[in-house]
């Protein structure tokens, strides 16, 4: 269990009205699950060994392959996003549940809005950010370009539902301001500017802001999801945005 601030308790249903103006920022953070069989089949016959290695060192290869592609799982696009949070610069923070009825579970400081499945969360949280960000309201979040994004994006697709315009891909014309806290923290630190990848607990430890990681990481999200502990999975995506909006605020101040 993770400790944290966030209690559970009782809240009034989301409201989601049009704000008088659009918010500067949004933090965002998604969670995901286990990709279906079928998805993980396919990406295990998309592996392919070269031509020149012998037949065990295949078979091994192989064999390493799948474990690792059946344990990220829900790296893989078909992946099914549970959770997505959200925190804005003034209308508050939401988490939209896509895991069924959890029972009253509410994060303290923050609504959350619950969807019987993946696709009904996306219609809440298209909803939502139609309303809250404008074209130039900042899209904020760790690693959010190589993942968060993508997946979102993806998602929508799949469910043939149209993207909220925030996260359309623009054509012509200026994009939307994305933020992504792992490159800006780059031009923070000597140490880390080089490195490929940098954990928010790396940038967290740095800034002196609380952890968000040392309990729980989102691998864990997919596991706890199957096993029904709902409350779990939002208390960490909401620790993980709160963390990531705290080291935007410093780092932009």
């Amino acid at each position: 269990m993770i400790p944290s601030t966030h209690s559970v308790s009782t809240t009034p249903p989301v409201v989601i009205a049009p704000a008088l103006s659009p918010a500067h920022w949004v933090v965002l953070d998604i969670e995901t699950g286990h990709a279906p069989e079928s998805a993980i089949q396919d990406a295990l016959a998309s592996w392919k060994a070269p031509k020149n290695w012998k037949t065990e060192t295949v078979e091994a290869k192989r064999s390493a392959a799948a474990e690792g592609i059946r344990e990220k799982s829900a790296l893989l696009d078909a992946a099914p996003i549970i959770c997505a949070g959200v925190r804005s610069s003034d209308q508050g923070a939401v988490m939209f549940n896509g895991m069924g009825d959890p029972g009253i579970v509410v994060l303290e400081g923050w609504s959350i809005e619950t969807a019987a499945d993946e696709r009904g969360m996306l219609v809440a949280l298209g909803r939502w950010l139609d309303c809250i960000a404008g074209p130039d309201t900042s899209l904020v979040g760790h690693n959010v370009r190589g993942f968060d994004l993508p997946k979102l994006r993806n998602a929508y697709v799949r469910h043939r539902l149209a993207l909220p315009l925030c996260l359309k891909p623009r054509v012509f014309g200026d994009a939307q301001p994305v933020v992504d806290t792992m490159s800006l923290f780059k031009s923070f630190s000597s140490e880390h500017r080089d490195d490929f990848a940098v954990s928010l607990d790396v940038v967290c430890a740095a800034f002196g802001v609380p952890r968000p990681k040392q309990y729980m990481t989102g691998a864990d999200a997919p596991r706890l999801h199957a096993e029904g502990r709902y409350a779990e999975v939002l208390t960490y995506c909401a620790i993980d945005i709160d963390a990531t909006a705290e080291v935007y605020r410093l780092m932009m101040a």
